[in-house]
């Protein structure tokens, strides 16, 4: 049996198509996104002018979600408002993400 990842990705909106690239780049199959709100270190983003949040999800493998995970943080953590976490999911039709 395959190990999948569900990868969450909150960003700032900006980023959200230069990301959704980048993670078919680097392996993803797919992806799904929303925009959400909410409060972190950074406090609430309440200005209309920065954009929205965005949550970006891919369910992939662990060595993609690892690489992925790698090239978020040498390129966006220290510059941008983001997190990213994981953790093991089970997947029904594993043809979608192989």
């Amino acid at each position: 049996m395959q190990n999948f990842h569900l990868l969450t990705i909150i960003t700032e909106e900006v980023l959200a198509t230069t990301i959704e690239k980048e993670l078919v780049s680097l392996g993803a199959k797919g992806y799904t996104w929303s925009t959400v709100s909410g409060k972190g270190l950074e406090g609430v983003r309440d200005n209309q002018w920065e954009g929205e949040n965005t949550k970006i999800e891919t369910i992939v493998s662990e060595e993609t979600c690892k690489k992925i995970l790698s090239h978020l943080e040498l390129k966006y953590f220290n510059r941008y408002a983001m997190i990213a976490f994981y953790h093991p999911v089970q997947v029904i039709r594993t043809n979608h993400f192989l």
